[in-house]
Order: C-alpha cells, then structure tokens, then sequence
C-alpha cells in the first residue's frame, strides 16, 4: 500500500502536466487552421492541365457528386485557371474507360455456343487461355476491343460469332488511401485514373476529430526512385469546394490523411494514464504492479 502511495501523485503529477502540454498544444493547432483557411483564399494557380478536376461538396456531414453547372465554375475561376480546369475534365473524360490489365477476371459469353463460353482471368503476360483458339492478348484493349478480338478469332472456328463480354473482378489497377480514413487500404480502380474525391469516398472519408485534413499528400511513384509529392488540402476539396485540390491519381499512388497533433499526443499519454484510472477505479485498495 506504501508502494502504491508514493507512485500514484508522481503519476497525477505527470498526467497534469501532459494535460496542460495538450492544452497548448490544442490551441496552437486551432491557431494553425486558423491562418490555414485565412491563406486558402489567396491560393495560386495550379500548373498543369491533367493535375486538377471537377469536384463538388457541400456541408461537413454530407458530400455530394452531383454535377455541377460549368458556367458557374467559369464565373468563380480567373481565365488561367479555367483553361487548367477545361484541359483537365477532357484529359480525365478521355481516360475514364477501362483497359484490361493482368488478373482482371473477365466472364466471355458466346450465344448458343457454351463450350467457348466462361470465366477467364487474365495472366501476367496479358492473354487468356482460351478453348480452341489459344492464347488471346487482351491486355491495354477496352471492353469493346476485346469483343472485336474475341469476334475476329472465333470467326474461324464459327459463323458470324454474337461475344458478350463482362468485367466480374477489376484487380489490375489500384490506387492506396492510408491514414485517418474509415476504410484505409486498396481501392480497385474501375477506370484507367480516379480523381482525390472518388478515392476518399472510396475509402469511406476522413475521420472527423482526428484527421488533419488541410494536410494531407498524394505521393506518385516514379522509375527513377524519386517519389513525386503534393500536398492535397482535403478539407477545402470536400467541404469548401475547391476545385484545384481534386487531383488525378494513377495506378499506384498514394493518399495519405494524417492525424492531428492533438490525436498523435493522446495516443501517446494513453498508455500512461490507463494504470492511473485503473488504481482509481479500485480506490486504491486493489494490488496494481506498476
């Protein structure tokens, strides 16, 4: 019981002070948002038209995809910005069909012909194995140039051949949102790109209290090892409705939502305040191996 004691006032003593340490901290991470939102509405340009896309928001508790009116758009954009923002929306409008890639899961149907009819899955040279005919490349074709192939190469064996074609598992592209999200991991692309937006929907949204969302970052890989980086302000995207952070994310790339000061530093004091409340709960009277 003397152990006890003498420890637990050097633990509220230590408890006190993370409290008044966060207390700080608290405040100077309000500050920052603060001016955070003051700089938004003097945000440059971004360069480049494929970086930026139509996105739309509305209200903190719920996020719309509704299009939204271009002539609208245009009136709230500078002339250079628009021009980025037009060039961009063809750019993602070219790319929004699917190429089939390697471990797509693709199921062939040939009318009244059931023996050239199934479920297929795309190797890692980009062909499937198919009855009677071979080895089909279908890799980098869409599903329309699929069915014209398939066609072409079953018109030898029968009489003007009727090819359905459906994607049943889109395995070969993804992208990855990681950090405060509802549902980090992997998320299948059903095109050739996804825009910010479509990707955190995805991934179920940033947690709100604990995700720093004026912070986040969208990393792209490169084949020289250097890692392309750009800061991607979540907040002023979902909720503000600018326009500009909506990049493109291509195979590959990486959203990442950190987590604020205030929640870093509580998960850390966690594991020191759990043997205090413990003690407390007990009135003390309880045997508690510190």
């Amino acid at each position: 019981m003397m152990k006890i004691t003498r420890i637990i006032p050097i633990q509220i003593t230590i408890l006190l002070s993370l409290t008044g340490f966060i207390c700080g901290a608290y405040a100077q991470d309000a500050l920052n948002q603060l001016n955070a939102e003051n700089s938004d509405q003097n945000k440059p340009t971004l360069s480049g038209h494929q970086d930026t896309v139509q996105g739309v928001a509305t209200q903190k508790t719920e996020v719309t995809t509704n299009a939204i009116d271009e002539d609208k758009i245009k009136a709230t954009m500078n002339t250079e910005e628009y021009k980025n923002f037009a060039g961009a929306k063809a750019y993602l409008d070219q790319n929004s069909q699917y190429t089939l890639g390697a471990n797509d899961v693709i199921e062939i149907v040939v009318m009244r012909h059931p023996e050239v009819s199934g479920e297929y899955i795309i190797n890692q040279e980009g062909k499937i194995q198919y009855e009677f005919v071979g080895d089909v490349t279908l890799a980098g074709l869409n599903k329309d140039q699929a069915v014209k192939t398939l066609i072409q190469k079953l018109s030898v064996y029968i009489i003007k051949p009727e090819v359905n074609l459906k994607i049943s598992g889109y395995n070969s592209k993804i992208v990855y949102v990681v950090g405060e999200v509802a549902n980090p991991g992997r998320i299948s692309m059903h095109g050739d790109v996804i825009t910010v937006r479509d990707a955190l929907l995805s991934a179920g949204l940033p947690l709100i209290g604990s995700a720093a969302t004026d912070s986040a970052s969208l990393f792209t890989p490169s084949a020289t090892g250097k890692v392309i980086r750009k800061k991607v302000n979540v907040e002023a995207l979902l909720y503000k409705g600018d326009l500009r952070e909506n990049y493109i994310m291509r195979p590959g790339d990486c959203l990442y939502v950190p987590a604020t000061f205030l929640a870093k530093a509580m998960r850390v004091i966690s594991p020191v305040t759990q043997p205090v409340v413990a003690v407390a709960g007990t009135g003390g009277a309880a045997k508690y191996a510190f």
